[in-house]
């Protein structure tokens, strides 16, 4: 008491609201601990009556958290993809089914079992709305008048892809397209390449495929108004979540901007030029100017919407992050883990064979025989189970209950207003789900979809029946509409590529370029960010591969 006693009331005055708020904070952790193991008893408890009584219904348990309205997103929004999961199931037990976050004040009910997530996708009471909203307001940045504009006019999107981008013809047109400017750029690109001792190659698969993908969709007079577009986007597109989650740097939001202004400047001449309006989406399959169907029917649709110049762009570069950002790194990660020195050494002679069963006689690809091999696809599904962050996003529009279990005896309560969460990450990396003894959980096994043909015991056949937690493009009525060109998109670029080149790999690289013995890691990006860019990249020598006979 004495020592106490010669502290100065001064002192005192400045210590005293550091020590209620830290006995605040300590409170609220204790209480939201306490609350959440009587949860988890309680769920544990209807576990074992379940047998016995009817249905019952749960409310999840929140996780602990320590600061009140930031809650658990501080943790959440870890930038090491899937560190958070990884160490809440470190002590949270998988088995409850569900777990509630608070994040930046709102409830937000993350969903891990089949059974709900299944159920989550049918309700029609879960809507992505206010996401949309969110999406509009933060990424693109809207003003409210067209915000609304583009709000109200939603349904006619749903309406253009189903028109372009999921009838098989519309999407075979695209491939075509994308495959023929590929194959322009690889020859044009041989001779050079050839001669270089070594590249990364990840950054040179990325803007080749971008450069194919791009003038597939918006034509062949894109890049002579904007050439850097490729080097813009893909800052644009690891700065996305950042921009969501209400954190991005000021350089991010000025290349954006200055990413808009080029995007209204190609389409301005791009109009003048068509004479004020594109060509006829349901004319030729693909013009100069404006390129594919659905550009020019989303061009034509932005009118109509009353959507402004930079409205417009901003739709521009929302329909190059769907067609880009997840296929171009799917597919580097394919190509990356066949070529790797420190996998399956037979790997690379397996997929070859497959793709020269594909490969017509001129040297192109028959692309339906392609995305039927049973490799191919087992390597391009383990890419996306391993490789996909995706953050199904849906907010309760009323009072809901979901299913937990297929007996129907067990649901979750959700509340109007409620967020609810279904992380791929979670789903794609569950150890019941995809126990198998030949590769642990967390490892790339291109035979993981491979099983013995029930007919022909020899034969290897592709196969997703042992599969309930797999679910990279979404589901329900928001599924991915690009996700079948997506695919054929992959497949097409990876076997042009390994049937043309020969791949010498030299070693791997960090994320800012030093030499490294270890395999490419994702790069550090918020969760959510659908497939993970490569935060590195495997140096190789290119030399011309000799036809295969």
């Amino acid at each position: 008491m004495d020592v106490l006693a010669t502290v100065p009331r001064s002192a005192w005055y400045v210590a005293l609201p550091f020590a209620l708020v830290a006995a605040l904070l300590s409170l609220i952790r204790v209480y939201t601990t306490w609350n959440y193991y009587r949860t988890i008893k309680y769920i544990e408890d209807v576990a074992t009556r379940n047998g016995k009584a009817g249905k019952m219904t749960i409310q999840p348990p929140q996780i602990p958290y320590t600061i009140p309205f930031l809650g658990n997103a501080l943790g959440f929004l870890d930038t090491t993809p899937g560190r958070f999961w990884v160490d809440l199931f470190k002590w949270h037990p998988r088995s409850s089914g569900a777990c509630t976050l608070l994040l930046g004040g709102r409830r937000t009910h993350i969903l891990y079992t089949p059974t709900v997530i299944s159920a989550m996708f049918k309700d029609k009471t879960l809507k992505r709305d206010v996401f949309e909203e969110e999406l509009y307001q933060k990424v693109f940045v809207m003003p409210e008048d067209q915000l609304n504009y583009a709000i109200s006019g939603k349904h006619s999107e749903h309406e253009m892809n189903a028109a372009y981008m999921t009838r098989p013809e519309r999407v075979n047109e695209l491939t075509v397209h994308f495959t023929r400017v590929l194959e322009e750029v690889l020859d044009k690109d041989a001779e050079e390449i050839v001669t270089k001792d070594g590249i990364g190659l990840y950054n040179w698969l990325r803007d080749r495929m971008f450069t194919a993908s791009t003038t597939a969709l918006f034509g062949e007079e894109f890049f002579k108004y904007y050439p850097n577009y490729c080097e813009d986007f893909f800052y644009f597109d690891m700065q996305f979540m950042s921009f969501f989650f209400g954190f991005p740097m000021r350089e991010a939001s000025r290349r954006r901007e200055q990413t808009f202004e080029k995007l209204q400047a190609w389409s301005k001449a791009m109009h003048e030029k068509s004479g004020g309006t594109p060509v006829d989406p349901e004319g030729p399959a693909w013009e100069p100017l404006f390129g594919s169907r659905l550009n020019r029917a989303r061009q034509i649709n932005y009118k109509e919407r009353k959507l402004n110049a930079r409205s417009s762009s901003a739709l521009d570069l929302g329909i190059t992050f769907g067609l880009s950002s997840n296929v171009i790194p799917a597919t580097g990660w394919m190509l990356m883990n066949i070529l790797n020195p420190k996998g399956d050494p037979n790997l690379l002679g397996r997929v070859l064979a497959e793709l020269k069963e594909a490969e017509k006689s001129d040297g192109s690809i028959d692309v339906p025989v392609l995305i039927n091999q049973p490799l191919i696809q087992s390597i391009w599904t383990e890419t996306l189970r391993l490789y996909a962050d995706v953050l199904i996003t849906r907010n309760a529009t009323q009072d809901t209950v979901l299913p937990m279990d297929e007996d129907g005896k067990t649901f979750i309560q959700l509340k109007k207003g409620d967020n609810v969460f279904a992380p791929s990450w979670i789903g794609h990396r569950d150890p019941e789900a995809w126990a198998d003894d030949r590769a642990p959980t967390e490892t790339f096994y291109a035979d993981r979809f491979l099983q013995p043909d029930p007919q022909n015991p020899e034969k290897m056949v592709f196969s997703m029946t042992a599969v309930g937690k797999f679910y990279p493009f979404g589901g329900g009525r928001t599924i991915c509409p690009g996700r079948v060109f997506a695919k054929q998109e992959a497949l097409g670029a990876l076997a042009m590529i390994l049937l043309r080149f020969d791949f010498e790999v030299l070693g791997f690289v960090d994320k800012d370029g030093k030499g490294t013995e270890e395999f490419v890691q994702p790069a550090l990006v918020y969760p959510g960010t659908a497939a993970l860019a490569p935060g590195g990249d495997m140096k190789v020598r290119m030399r011309r591969r000799e036809r295969l006979n």
